[in-house]
């Protein structure tokens, strides 16, 4: 299984504090049937981590688990927040963003928090994004509450190219009944979504097995199939170098 999302590389941003806890963060990802992660460290205004930080981090870090003989490897990626489209156009031309698996297939991309710091542009920055060859994927769009109030928001930044990223603790309620609830009306309301764990330490480590689990039980075996298949699709293109 792949993670798309994923705070385990250490001492970068507010995911594992040091190497002992990315390592055990590793084992329990290991022991839920994981193979590969992206390491996602945020990209933004408070800590704006770019490619030529994190790849050689992401190296060590893949070395520590061989010699910890933990069988798991660590692929190279950032949560890159778009708080300004003119400025995030610029860096993705100017190639300092860490894309999933540092390819141009995949990237994922996190909006603001805060409704008025969103652009207002936003879809037309996917749309623009899918125009460069890139696939965005919108990380935990579930927990922005601005997107079940104005779900048209989201519909169209569907419609501009982009997929979905939802987080296991958020289907399983970990993460409070309004995400949980979003979470569930998304998930059957739109096909292109990925499941991830936007783990970040070893108490926020659930793991992907409870989330696969419980589309299984309650959208049926083929959606959850989908959603593997789709996690595949992701990580094929990565080790394909595209």
């Amino acid at each position: 299984m792949l993670d798309l999302h994923c705070h385990i590389l250490p001492n970068i941003d507010d995911g594992a504090a040091s190497l002992e806890e990315a390592l055990a963060m590793a084992r329990i990802c290991v022991r839920d049937g994981m193979t590969h992660i992206v390491a996602t460290p945020h990209c933004h205004r408070q800590w704006r981590h770019l490619r030529e930080e994190i790849v050689p981090r992401v190296e060590r870090l893949n070395d520590a688990l061989v010699k910890a003989d933990i069988a798991l490897v660590i692929l190279p990626g950032s949560e890159i927040q778009a708080y300004n489209a003119a400025q995030y156009r610029r860096d993705f031309e100017a190639k300092l963003f860490c894309h999933l698996g540092d390819r141009s297939a995949y990237t994922l991309l996190e909006f603001p928090w805060k409704r008025e710091e969103v652009p207002a542009d936003a879809a037309d920055l996917v749309a623009w994004i899918v125009s460069q060859g890139t696939t965005p994927i919108l990380a935990h769009p579930e927990r922005h509450p601005y997107y079940a109030d104005e779900p048209k928001r989201l519909q169209d930044i569907v419609d501009a190219g982009a997929w979905l990223q939802i987080t296991v603790d958020s289907l399983t309620g970990n993460h409070g009944s309004a995400a949980k609830s979003a979470s569930h009306i998304l998930i059957r309301q739109y096909p292109a979504v990925v499941l991830s764990t936007d783990a970040h330490n070893l108490h926020r480590c659930s793991g992907l097995s409870p989330g696969f689990a419980w589309v299984r039980d309650h959208l049926g075996p083929e959606r959850a199939a989908d959603l593997r298949t789709r996690a595949q699709q992701i990580l094929t293109a990565i080790r394909a170098g595209v």
